[in-house]
């Protein structure tokens, strides 16, 4: 595949795709492509894409169009696929691949297990993440919000080498309005020698309007039956919440447990004491609080603000 001029040589390809319609769509019809990658021998090379959720969103499938730099298919260089939405810190992600701190971090998914080929006319032709599947079958929602999603194949050997990727780009949105923050990458180790150490403008990099990637995003049906319950006469209150949330329910219950389950499904460890549960030192988001008594279950989507 042809390289284009020195600057986006270096870090863009040529390249045509096709997106699908999905609840958040960015139309493949930028020819420029840009590495995002990460090789074992280094820190890698990240691409993010900015978006808005207009409502609570239960993420189903992303799908990530784009092609390899030396090959069609890089078999047994593919070790798996890092895949990160971070919070808008105001424009830029709120933190990046070089730590944990991801709103989703989902590292090293497997084929099979959240981890798709993407595939046009027989030809791997980008990824494709189920995020259900990549974390565990427990499913994640979003609320409504500003957000930044980076995906990478992790390979065998340097993120430029053998195993490259990259990430075709997109000037079309599915509303025809191009995304409020233009695309960032993230290069910690300087491969590229363009100093692009921390979140940076793609469109600075190499000289050209950048503004987004291309990228289709599913939602999912519910499955967790937020909101049913047959723990009669209980409630959940206040909700929206700030720092404390109450459960009452009669007194002739026995509580037995009492879980508050952040979008990622896991435990955050808020105790429900005399039936109030402090949450001031969660972040702000969505959480499902899950409570079973000697008379019956509850689970409540819960917001922090």
């Amino acid at each position: 595949m042809k390289k284009i001029t020195l600057t986006l040589a270096a870090f863009a390809l040529a390249f045509t795709a096709f997106a699908q319609n999905v609840v958040i769509e960015r139309i493949t019809d930028n020819t420029t492509a840009l590495i995002t990658t990460n090789g074992d021998e280094d820190a890698g090379v990240f691409c993010s894409d900015f978006f808005t959720l207009e409502e609570d969103t239960i993420l189903g499938s992303f799908t990530f169009p784009g092609f390899y730099s030396s090959a069609t298919e890089i078999g047994d260089l593919l070790t798996g696929g890092d895949f990160f939405i971070y919070v808008d810190g105001g424009g830029f992600p709120d933190s990046d691949p070089t730590t944990t701190d991801a709103l989703v971090n989902l590292t090293s998914v497997q084929l099979g297990a959240g981890l798709e080929l993407r595939l046009v006319e027989e030809v791997e032709s980008g990824f494709i993440i189920n995020v259900t599947a990549a974390n565990g079958g427990t499913q994640v929602t979003l609320p409504a919000g500003d957000y930044w999603v980076a995906f990478a194949p992790a390979v065998i050997g340097g993120s430029a080498g053998g195993g490259r990727w990259n990430w075709t780009g997109s000037f079309t949105t599915e509303i025809g309005i191009p995304p409020v923050n233009a695309s960032l990458l993230i290069d910690s180790d300087d491969l590229f020698g363009a100093g692009a150490t921390d979140w940076t403008e793609i469109s600075s990099l190499i000289g050209a309007d950048f503004p987004s990637f291309g990228w289709t995003l599913t939602d999912e049906e519910e499955v967790l039956g937020l909101g049913d319950n047959d723990l009669v006469g209980a409630s959940v209150y206040p909700n929206p919440a700030t720092n404390v949330i109450n459960v009452d329910f009669s007194s002739n219950v026995e509580l037995k447990s009492a879980v508050l389950f952040d979008v990622l499904g896991k435990n955050t460890g808020a105790a429900l004491v005399n039936g109030s549960m402090n949450i001031a030192d969660l972040a702000a988001g969505v959480y499902i609080l899950n409570i079973e008594t000697n008379n019956g279950s509850l689970t409540q989507k819960v917001i922090k603000q």
